[in-house]
């Protein structure tokens, strides 16, 4: 499974996808905040694309995700 965070979002919440079973995830420019863990726990999640729009990625937001996870700075 992927998923493209639709352009209306602004913040990923604390949290947000922990424990998420995605393999892909597309952040459209709009984001400027990721949460604190928002990702963490996505053992299956292997890439993940943040624009430079991303000003703050909070703590362990990849925390014990996949060894092999991709983050694509774009």
């Amino acid at each position: 499974k992927s998923v493209t965070i639709p352009d209306s979002v602004t913040s990923i919440g604390a949290r947000a996808f922990s424990y998420c079973s995605l393999k892909s995830v597309t952040i459209p420019d709009s984001v400027t905040i990721i949460g604190e863990r928002a990702f963490s726990e996505c053992s299956s999640l292997m890439s993940i694309t943040i624009p430079d729009s991303v000003l703050y990625i909070g703590d362990e937001t990849f925390h014990n995700c996949h060894p092999d996870l991709e983050i694509k700075y774009v």
